[in-house]
């Protein structure tokens, strides 16, 4: 806690001065969310075979907060800080959770600057920012949402009518040295035109990425997963590609998605939301590297007094059995919170999620889910049972041993083949004790039904969970 001290003394020094010369206006906001959770099988598999007992209950915390620095209307600067993820009890690679608690545990998340070019309505974003691609199903982009170093502009044309483009830049490996070389970086170059009706929303985008030879993008990770992992072919992870860099590699990667999304509340209290996508990465030096593929997902709802009734459903292109013409699955960048689900996908308000992936690639899904159920105040409840299958043929895992080794459940996220199914059942209850303070109840059953002539007759156990967030907003 001593480091932790020091440095916001040295950052209140800091916006003290700068606030006494240019009379700045301080704001600042964000969550603590604390968990104690109880997690069963969550890789599917049991420590009873081995003669183990499993350690199932753990507690954890997070802070993260933004302060923003005010100049005025047409200029602000801001920061964005996170404590954590800090496990009760753990030590130095989980931020300081053991006794003491004295470990470097702060991170910056965002730093940025806004600002108005003068006499314009043009508004630009520069420095490390959140930035997301449009996506209405779940709030959230299937192919980008992250944290990344950018250049935002953005223009209101009309009312009805606004362009947003950008340049990102995931990864420079040599920072600009003079050792690096010319093909050691990642870009990232996109267009938003939203347009807003009455009762209609729209927001077709396309995206374009160049992927150095040498960049190595699968070799640096983000939030524990490689970076840029939905980016890889099956032949890529099956021979290794996730922990070196592309050493046969002699040609600069290029990747591009187009898609949109859409929302129309125009028959409400019925209302309709749609992703539609399609994304191909080549690789004109091995075709075993390319990776090109489409994405659909939507969400019809009929809101009542009490409850809001729903239809989920998405559908990726999968593999074929061929691993030498490249992958059929949609790429995506960094899908960090496309949260259709709260155990299975990144839906929890906290943590314990992502077992099935950062987005449906490779797979469809029907489900039926009763949101915002209300019939106590300061009381809610969500309800969803969804189905899933894959999209891939069952030949690419049975007949390549690397590949099945390299995703059966249990090493990441989970693989399903049209042999393969799940069934994910949540039920999450949410209290306000306080306007700022909530505690959330997460429950969720995964049954994985896998087959046995693909996976090499292999059992797998239900995963079960059933966490308490408390969650502070200010």
């Amino acid at each position: 806690m001593k480091r932790v001290a020091a440095i916001l003394v040295a950052c209140g020094l800091v916006l003290g001065a700068y606030s006494g010369a240019h009379a700045a206006d301080i704001k600042a906001k964000g969550v603590w969310a604390i968990d104690f959770s109880w997690l069963d099988s969550g890789d599917y598999t049991s420590m009873a075979d081995d003669g183990k007992s499993d350690d199932d209950f753990s507690a954890s915390q997070r802070l993260r907060t933004q302060i923003d620095i005010i100049a005025s209307d047409s200029l602000r600067g801001v920061v964005f800080f996170e404590i954590g993820n800090t496990v009760w009890g753990r030590g130095a690679n989980d931020h300081g959770g053991a006794l003491g608690a004295d470990e470097a545990n702060i991170e910056v998340r965002r730093s940025y600057i806004d600002w108005i070019v003068p006499n314009t309505d043009l508004k630009v974003r520069m420095g490390i920012q959140g930035l997301v691609m449009p996506g209405a199903v779940a709030g959230t982009s299937p192919v980008f949402q992250d944290d990344v170093a950018a250049l935002t502009l953005s223009q209101r044309i009309t009312d009805m009518y606004s362009v947003t483009a950008f340049w990102a830049r995931p990864a420079d490996v040599s920072n600009g040295s003079e050792k690096g070389n010319a093909f050691d970086e990642i870009d990232v170059f996109g267009l938003v035109v939203p347009v807003t009706l009455d009762g209609f929303k729209i927001s077709p985008y396309g995206m374009y990425s160049s992927l150095g030879k040498d960049a190595n993008f699968v070799g640096s990770t983000n939030g524990g997963a490689p970076l840029l992992a939905g980016m890889r072919s099956m032949s890529e992870v099956a021979n290794g590609s996730a922990a070196k860099p592309f050493d046969g590699r002699s040609n600069t990667y290029d990747a591009w998605w187009a898609g949109t999304s859409f929302e129309m509340n125009y028959l409400a209290p019925f209302s309709l939301k749609l992703d539609a996508v399609y994304g191909s990465k080549t690789a004109d030096d091995a075709d075993s590297a390319e990776r090109a593929g489409w994405f659909v997902a939507a969400l019809a709802e009929y809101k009542l007094d009490m409850v809001t009734p729903g239809v989920l459903a998405w559908y990726g292109s999968g593999e074929d059995n061929d691993l030498g013409n490249g992958s059929e699955r949609m790429p995506s960048l960094s899908p960090t919170a496309w949260g259709v689900t709260s155990f299975g996908f990144p839906g929890s308000v906290y943590r314990q999620d992502l077992y099935f992936g950062r987005n449906g690639a490779g797979s469809w899904a029907l489900g039926l889910q009763l949101d915002d159920i209300t019939y106590m105040e300061k009381l809610s409840h969500v309800a969803r049972v969804v189905y899933m299958k894959g999209t891939s043929d069952g030949d690419v895992i049975k007949n390549n041993a690397d590949v099945r080794s390299a995703f059966e459940p249990g090493r990441g996220e989970v693989f399903l083949t049209e042999e393969d199914s799940a069934i994910e059942v949540n039920f999450d209850t949410t209290y306000k004790i306080y306007d700022n303070l909530s505690v959330v109840l997460e429950t969720g059953w995964i049954k994985l039904n896998m087959d046995k002539d693909v996976w090499a007759d292999k059992d797998y156990s239900d995963a079960k969970k059933f966490v308490f967030n408390f969650v502070y907003d200010f």
